[in-house]
């Protein structure tokens, strides 16, 4: 029957407090809800065959939910027992010992893990299936959905969240041990004493969001903003929770001090009530700061990065199709009547399939990496890419009939420019023309590139330093006319059949590497699909964070302004003038972490930009575009939440 006596009491406890339990059961079953669809659909065997990227980025988006999951349960579990902390206090004094308090609480834990888990992998089960179909359609992938509920997902969140919530118990009850019935009564008092200027950690805050800050604008390579960005990530945060902890009450008792500002009856009441209001809700408003830094961060890049994949593929092919042929062995190279007559076998293939071609260009090409000073090639590794045509070569591939003198080249530039002039190992060659045909330029993202034809072969060796071996690389490039999926699978086929064990082909002893615009789009929508999906699945799950944490600060000021109402009242102030003031301050602090993640964000954005540099080609346009668009959705759903969570707050003020 005691058994039973604390599990009623425990029920009993959670009707009671409702509305502070409800939301967090809700939230609480959402979080495992969340972590479960995303480790079911990193399990699942159709995405698994499908998608080589897809699982990789589910199983670090379930790191991403199983730490956050930690750090928010445990922010809410203390929320609840500062609440609790003077119930607690007044059942010790009713003669409840210590033990049987941590009965009780043994059991609401056990309660409120078990609704979780059982809601949340039921609503999971049934979500999960959607999640996949909505991922699929992201990453088009050709894969058949099929209905599962892997048991190591089942396993997993129930020890992942059996761990977390055990932790909390054992947290709750070191609490209740270490702590006097006076003290517990007086719980939600201790922080009634006006706090004390820390300079120091104010300026910590500074000096940390000032690195942060100039990390993110200094930084001009994109190898170092993704070296350093998560570097500045961490300033920023150390200097938020510091500004916010400390920053904000130095400021505040700065304007109390300043006679002529603070001794107006508006100022007086504003600067006083909020000083006490900032040393409670500092590190929660700090947290909401943060989130919506994360979702404006992860939103922005993520729906980024995947409507710029045709930007992309575009930048980084100039055709549909491109094959290159290597040896295996230096001194071997493939023969130019082996080459034409591949070439001829595939023009054929593709004519008896139906596949037609705008542009088809083979050509002996030659490549280095290079630096371009002052329009003078050095032959050290730098960041242009070189490429060099003979005449003879050129002339044939693009069907040109252009002559040259023993000093005169043509050259084409991307993303550089050269004068009439190029100076290499101290000779100098003039430009005779700038060249730009629509397949010049083959593969790579958008570092520079440099393309020259010489003459011969005697002023191709002008380009490379003494000694070092020359070997060319054969091309083909391809522009289809007709659907690139048929062609792409023609090619391979093709290929298959020339490389197989079986064939005649001479160039069996060479290698090949080929991609093409339809390979690189498929590939790139696996990857930045999959990402663009944890973006907006993660930016639910730390908006669903903000929601609640703004939901509890509200239900937490409505008890603490009720007493504060009443004072004003007697005092003098109408209701008109009081609701007037709470108002004002409501709305600084909810709307202040919103403004601070804004500001967060317009100095990330270059960084990001940066690091955008290795990963997706086009306009910064797009990126600010996506960012701006984050910050009025999250600015509206921050809005309508504030409004919602605003009548809880105005109803226990009123009561």
């Amino acid at each position: 029957m005691k058994k039973f006596f604390y599990s009623r009491l425990a029920l009993s406890n959670i009707k009671k407090n409702a509305k502070v339990y409800f939301p967090y059961l809700i939230t609480s079953s959402f979080t495992v809800m969340m972590f479960y669809v995303i480790y079911s659909l990193s399990q699942n065997s159709g995405l698994r065959e499908s998608s080589s990227t897809a699982p990789i980025v589910l199983s670090l988006g379930t790191w991403v939910i199983m730490i956050f999951s930690i750090i928010f349960i445990f922010y809410l579990n203390s929320f609840l027992m500062k609440r609790r902390k003077k119930e607690i206090g007044l059942y010790n004094i009713l003669g409840m010992e210590k033990k049987h308090v941590m009965i009780m609480l043994f059991y609401e834990t056990l309660c409120i893990l078990l609704i979780s888990l059982l809601s949340g992998i039921v609503l999971g089960g049934l979500f999960s299936q959607l999640m996949c179909l909505i991922l699929v359609n992201l990453c088009h992938l050709n894969t058949l959905i099929s209905f599962e509920m892997p048991i190591q997902a089942i396993l997993l969140t129930i020890i992942v969240y059996g761990c977390i919530y055990l932790v909390t118990y054992l947290f709750n009850i070191v609490q209740v041990k270490m702590n006097n019935p006076i003290e517990l009564l007086k719980g939600e008092q201790f922080g009634e004493r006006e706090p004390q200027s820390k300079w120091l950690l104010a300026i910590i805050g500074i000096m940390t969001l000032g690195a942060g800050y100039a990390l993110a604008q200094l930084i001009e390579d994109p190898l170092d903003a993704l070296a350093w960005f998560f570097v500045a990530v961490i300033l920023v945060i150390i200097g938020t929770y510091c500004l916010f902890t400390a920053g904000s009450i130095v400021l505040l008792k700065s304007l109390k001090k300043n006679k002529h500002y603070y001794y107006h009856t508006k100022h007086f009441i504003s600067v006083s009530q909020m000083v006490y209001r900032m040393k409670q809700n500092a590190v929660g408003l700090a947290s909401i700061c943060i989130l919506c830094t994360c979702i404006l961060v992860m939103l922005s890049s993520t729906v980024t990065l995947y409507f710029g994949i045709d930007n992309t593929v575009s930048a980084t092919m100039d055709s549909d199709y491109l094959m290159t042929l290597y040896s295996h062995e230096d001194e071997q190279i493939p023969s130019k009547e082996d080459m034409s007559q591949f070439v001829q076998q595939m023009k054929a293939e593709l004519q008896k399939e139906g596949v037609e071609t705008s542009q088809f260009v083979y050509k002996t090409v030659y490549e280095n990496v290079v630096q371009l000073n002052n329009d003078e090639i050095i032959n050290e590794h730098g960041d242009v890419g070189l490429t060099i045509m003979l005449l003879d070569d050129y002339n044939q591939a693009y069907q040109q009939n252009i002559r040259l003198k023993d000093n005169e080249i043509l050259a084409g530039c991307r993303n550089y420019e050269i004068s009439k002039a190029l100076t290499v190992n101290d000779k100098n060659y003039t430009v005779r023309s700038h060249v730009d045909h629509p397949l010049l330029f083959d593969g790579g993202f958008s570092e520079k590139k440099l393309f020259i034809v010489v003459k011969d072969e005697t002023c191709l060796k002008d380009f490379y330093p003494e000694g070092q071996l020359i070997i060319p690389t054969e091309r083909i490039s391809i522009s289809f006319a007709s659907d690139e999926k048929k062609a792409n699978q023609v090619i391979n086929h093709f290929l298959e059949q020339t490389w197989s064990s079986d064939s005649t082909n001479q160039l069996k002893e060479f290698g090949y590497q080929h991609t093409s615009r339809y390979e690189e789009r498929n590939g790139l929508l696996d990857a930045y699909g999959s990402l663009f999906f944890l973006g907006i699945y993660l930016g639910v799950q730390f908006l669903m964070a903000a929601i609640l944490i703004m939901y509890y600060k509200q239900l937490s000021e409505g008890y603490e302004d009720q007493k504060r109402f009443e004072i004003l009242q007697n005092v003098g102030m109408s209701k008109k003038e009081v609701k007037q003031v709470i108002h004002s301050q409501v709305m600084i602090f909810f709307f202040l972490p919103l403004m601070t993640a804004v500001i967060h964000m317009i100095f990330a954005s270059k960084m990001i930009i940066k690091m955008f540099g290795y990963i997706i080609i086009g306009d910064a346009h797009l990126f600010l575009l996506c960012t701006l668009i984050s910050i009025v959705v999250l600015a509206l759903l921050y809005t309508v939440t504030y409004v919602l969570t605003a009548r809880v707050y105005y109803k226990i003020v009123k009561n």
